[in-house]
């Protein structure tokens, strides 16, 4: 299964597996073994908000291989490579849990501030 993922600003968590033509959601499981190959489903067929509603966007089998568009939640603070990222994000998802790019906020990088040392020399102050 190809998933390729479209970064949303969404709530919530992520968490799906693969098994078969099966991929579970966050506890829910859509089976697509019913799409024969070169067949294409609407994405907004499938009513799951990590679906992509856009009516370009297809679940469909080329050969043995399924291919879908899931939204991947991301935050205004997640890494400009994942909410932004230069080619978009596919995932080759084969039987069990589903590996998404981590999202979590980049950590900011802390800046200290000099140390202030009362004298009176230089009219009262000096950086140590």
């Amino acid at each position: 299964m190809k998933i390729k993922l479209y970064p949303d600003l969404l709530k919530g968590p992520l968490e799906a597996s693969v098994s078969g033509d099966a991929l579970t959601i966050n506890g829910e499981v859509f089976d697509f073994s019913g799409i024969p190959d070169g067949y294409r489903l609407p994405a907004s067929a499938v009513t799951n908000r990590f679906f992509m509603e856009d009516s370009r966007e297809f679940i469909e089998r080329k050969g043995n291989t399924l291919y879908l568009t899931l939204k991947l939640p991301v935050e205004m603070d997640s890494p400009e490579e994942v909410r932004n990222p230069s080619e978009p994000i596919v995932i080759d998802a084969r039987s069990g849990p589903v590996k998404f790019p981590d999202t979590s906020p980049s950590v900011p990088t802390l800046i200290e501030s000099p140390e202030i040392i009362e004298g009176s020399e230089n009219g009262g102050s000096e950086q140590a």
